[in-house]
């Protein structure tokens, strides 16, 4: 079965959204996992992980183990978390070490990736072990984040390609000094992409999100598209209301919200950064994995702007996943198909779905 013979318009004004089997039939996701996330940037942790040398942290990325290391050398280093004997884990949580070694059957790695030993391994005969070191990634880092790329490949675009002028738009709030402040996880039965629609518009802000139509100007909001993300520009609103969380500051006089393909979300505050990660678990179900960064996190007045703000933030993704799981269960319907966009209001998802489209074309 091709999963791709339907046409895609490029012209927003003419173009049908995705069809409903692509965010139902699971035989999507194996070749999304290959095609798109392995083949993009993906946020795996921080530079305070990581400071020292020997100090490392696993993760998963694209339901792939790694470990990531600062190498004795200082360097920054990512692997394949697969032992080259028998793919065992070389690595397990976080911590700090001079080398790794399997949990199984104890073969030993430098933190540069190096096999330096193999025990009881006399007689085997064309064996070279510096053929056999740990396989490396991608590593790069933006600000204090540290992200991954599994295929090299061609190398065709780095970090920053991903990232283009976020770095300049961003630079008022000094991200790289932001302390991180609280982490939650939601389960979420949808697709991935139904999350990834969702973020990408504002135009359901109105009906799906009163709390949040209190604290920007609706009418002001527009979405900016370019290479590989999209910025939704939502103007806070003016005058005092003291039901309202935000206020405008003489740096940042709206809500930033950046979304880089394909699954990472930056939602910019005035006083604070969310960063909004999107791992699908299976082709209906889906996990977001929140952390809030704030410049000051340790006075009284700073904890309870933290918990206003994550209380204010799990309200709208409350609001999101009821709206998503809904959506999941009616893209199953007879009823349903494509949909056409907004040209207004929706220009990002048809940017979303444009880039869904180019990598999985790509072999």
């Amino acid at each position: 079965m091709d999963l791709l013979n339907f046409d895609f318009e490029e012209r927003i004004e003419r173009a049908e959204t995705l069809p409903a089997r692509c965010y139902t039939d699971p035989a999507y996701l194996a070749v999304e996992q290959r095609r798109i996330f392995n083949r993009s940037w993906q946020l795996v942790g921080r530079l305070d992980q990581v400071a020292e040398p020997g100090e490392y942290f696993t993760a998963d990325v694209s339901e792939e183990p790694v470990v990531i290391v600062r190498g004795q050398d200082g360097e920054l280093r990512g692997f394949h978390n697969v032992c080259r004997h028998r793919a065992g884990p070389v690595a397990q949580g976080c911590g700090r070490r001079r080398n790794f070694q399997c949990g199984y059957h104890g073969w030993t790695y430098a933190t540069d990736g190096r096999l330096i030993g193999v025990p009881d391994f006399d007689g085997v005969e064309c064996f070279n072990h510096g053929e056999m070191g740990l396989i490396p990634i991608q590593v790069a880092a933006w600000e204090q984040f540290i992200f991954a790329k599994l295929d090299g490949g061609e190398n065709r675009f780095g970090l920053l390609d991903f990232f283009e002028d976020i770095p300049a738009l961003t630079k008022h709030c000094r991200v790289s000094e932001m302390k991180f402040a609280e982490r939650r996880d939601y389960l979420i039965n949808c697709n991935w992409k139904v999350y990834v629609d969702n973020y990408a518009e504002g135009y359901h802000v109105p009906i799906i999100h009163p709390s949040l139509m209190r604290e920007i100007d609706y009418q002001r909001y527009r979405t900016i598209t370019r290479r590989f993300y999209s910025l939704q520009d939502a103007p806070i609103k003016t005058g005092e209301d003291a039901d309202r969380r935000y206020n405008a500051t003489a740096e940042q006089s709206e809500a930033l919200y950046f979304w880089v393909f394909p699954n990472l979300m930056l939602n910019i505050y005035p006083d604070n950064l969310s960063t909004n990660l999107i791992v699908p678990l299976g082709h209906d179900r889906t996990l977001t994995i929140f952390e809030w960064y704030f410049h000051d996190v340790e006075s009284a007045a700073a904890k309870e702007r933290i918990k206003t703000t994550v209380d204010l933030s799990d309200e709208v993704q409350q609001e999101d996943i009821w709206i998503c799981e809904e959506v999941q269960k009616r893209l199953k319907s007879v009823a349903y198909d494509r949909g056409r966009y907004s040209v207004r209001r929706e220009n990002g998802v048809h940017h979303f779905h444009s880039l869904w489209m180019e990598f999985m074309r790509s072999e």
